[in-house]
């Protein structure tokens, strides 16, 4: 491991020395251009007040932002950060910075970055250190290491024991080749938590273990016969949850994988796989899919993972009418509890159908339905001195919904009128043998009307949406009407939106509240105010949200202002 590593971050700085020096043939930089600059600064003040008892953020709030891109003689370095002051309200302020070199097919990226090798190995995460991506012809390379947690120490009086963490430092690597038909890669990601990142120790009630962590990939994509296709990937991955007892406990084994990833006795193999076969024609498609991911299968290259399970899907599509019109479905069954180790078993169904048409200018409209269904069976458990009387517990769940537009325009370029009609249902009841525990139904809608008059850049409109829901025992209604228009000045240097909506609120029958929300907010474009430092806008905004009394307490209000400057170069 130590190996790969010292290979990995030793080709990482051969590259960025090489960078601007090497990999660049000296015919292909221009000198003549010197150096220009072009991007973009925003400064961002948020002002917010209220009634006490609905206060819900600092009352003031401060974001600087930019991003600058410097061209010296024909390679661009991009440049970007962001600054605000909502540090006290989390264990590290939102400061981030980026400088992404480019020339070519070679970008470097340093400081703050993200990459996505594959969803099994490094799948997004942010760190902070160094990355590369060289893609000359069919070839893409990507390598990268830096911190990808920061260490927080325990803080007593904060008690921010959700927070604490360990330094985590990682380091991966892509190759993939790319051809009209073909896609292939293989990608390798390694992390381990530093245990001395942290001075003091860390209470047990944190729940916080130091982690290793070692994945690796190979994803293949072929297309053949023209309208076929098949794709596969498969990811190993090897998971140490505890590191702190593993020294001196190394696999005594001659295995090549445990020399490979430098095996220790605690460590948990694991492996993911995900396939699929398909046709996808002029008129008709059909796909056919696989997933399996093993039990404790994890990656600390991404932020979130499901494991333990394995689904089956087939999808069709069709497309009718020239294109206007496309119907497509899909029916997926997912299982859990893969090795028999978990006191339930989990059975998911999941059906979708969706339609879309489109006549052109005039009339668009869509249908959509989905259906997901689990069934969970909890199994019995005995211990020494206690068994359970149950032989089994069944339970099911259904969740169904349903989604419908419908639009229509119609008029000239001078003057167009549209009406639209959106409505979504959803229906979930669960059953625990065979006796109702729960059912709700959500209804909701809305129809808008709004007319756009060109020669004096005008556009309003008018809406009444309405959402209805019968749930856990207890009938809600919330609805009521809006309207919103937006104008241009100045030859649309200035630019302005007001819009306005009442909202009544009842439940079983009965006024709970109501609420006026209004927001004003215009935007000047100062272009000819610095020609050599480009153009300048300045934006406010207000938000005011009122809440009527309909009793004693509920009556109170929530104001919330914005003012921006922002310069473009």
């Amino acid at each position: 491991m130590n190996l790969i590593k010292r290979v990995l971050l030793t080709s990482i700085v051969f590259f960025a020395l090489s960078f601007g020096a090497k990999s660049q043939d000296l015919d292909q930089i221009s000198f003549k251009k010197g150096l220009t600059m072009s991007g973009g600064l925003n400064f961002n003040n948020t002002f917010y007040t209220g009634s006490d008892s609905l206060i819900k953020r600092d009352p003031y709030q401060l974001m600087l932002s930019g991003n600058v891109n410097f061209n010296l003689w024909g390679v661009d370095m991009p440049f970007s950060f962001a600054y605000t002051n909502s540090s006290k309200s989390y264990t590290q302020p939102f400061n981030k910075f980026q400088l992404a070199p480019k020339y070519k097919w070679a970008k470097l990226y340093l400081m703050d970055a993200s990459m996505n090798f594959s969803q099994y190995t490094l799948a997004g995460h942010n760190f902070r250190g160094v990355g590369l991506e060289l893609t000359p012809g069919n070839w893409y390379v990507g390598a990268m290491y830096g911190r990808l947690v920061k260490a927080v120490e325990y803080d007593p009086i904060e008690d921010n024991l959700d927070d604490v963490a360990y330094k985590r430092m990682g380091y991966g690597l892509k190759v993939g080749y790319t051809m009209d038909n073909t896609d292939a890669n293989i990608t390798y990601f390694s992390a381990k938590d530093e245990k001395s990142s942290l001075d003091y120790d860390v209470p047990a009630e944190a729940d916080l273990h130091p982690q290793r962590n070692t994945a690796v990939s190979a994803y293949l994509r072929q297309a053949f016969l023209k309208y076929f296709y098949v794709q596969a990937e498969y990811a190993f991955s090897v998971y140490n949850s505890e590191i702190r007892n593993e020294s001196g406990d190394t696999a005594r084994t001659s295995n090549f994988i445990d020399k490979l990833f430098d095996k220790k006795g605690n460590d948990r193999y694991v492996d993911a796989v995900s396939a699929s076969i398909g046709y996808q024609g002029p008129i008709w498609g059909l796909a056919l899919c696989y997933e399996r991911v093993a039990p404790d299968y994890q990656t600390l290259g991404g932020y979130y993972f499901t494991n333990d399970l394995e689904n089956y899907s087939v999808a069709p599509n069709v497309k009718l009418f020239q294109g206007k019109l496309s119907l497509a479905g899909k029916l997926g069954f997912e299982y859990n509890n893969l090795n028999n180790q978990r006191a339930d078993d989990t059975r998911r169904i999941v059906t979708s159908a969706n339609a879309s048409f489109s006549s052109g200018m005039a009339w668009t409209a869509s249908l959509s339905y989905s259906n997901f269904s689990t069934y969970t069976k909890y199994k019995k458990t005995a211990y020494p001195y206690y068994s359970d009387d149950l032989d089994s517990l069944n339970f099911y769940q259904v969740t169904q919904s349903y989604n419908a537009m419908v639009g229509y325009s119609f008029g000239k370029e001078t003057l167009m009128h549209s009406i639209a009609l959106n409505s979504s249902y959803q229906k979930g009841n669960s059953e625990k043998e065979d006796v109702k525990m729960s059912m709700s139904d959500i209804v909701s809608g809305s129809l808008s009307y709004s007319e756009s008059f060109a020669p004096i850049t005008l556009t309003w409109g008018a809406f009444l949406s309405a959402n209805y829901a019968d749930a856990g025992g207890m009938k809600s209604l919330y609805w009521g009407p809006g309207v919103n228009c937006t104008k241009g000045f100045l030859k649309n240097k200035l630019n302005s939106s007001l819009s306005c909506a009442y909202n009544l609120n009842d439940v079983d029958g009965k006024r709970t509240s109501s609420l006026l929300n209004s927001s004003l907010s215009m935007q000047y474009l100062l272009d000819g105010i610095d020609k050599k430092f480009g153009n300048h806008s300045l934006t406010a905004s207000a938000n005011m949200t009122n809440r009527f009394r309909t009793s004693a307490n509920n009556k109170g209000y929530e104001f919330l202002a914005t003012l921006n400057y922002g310069i473009t170069f």
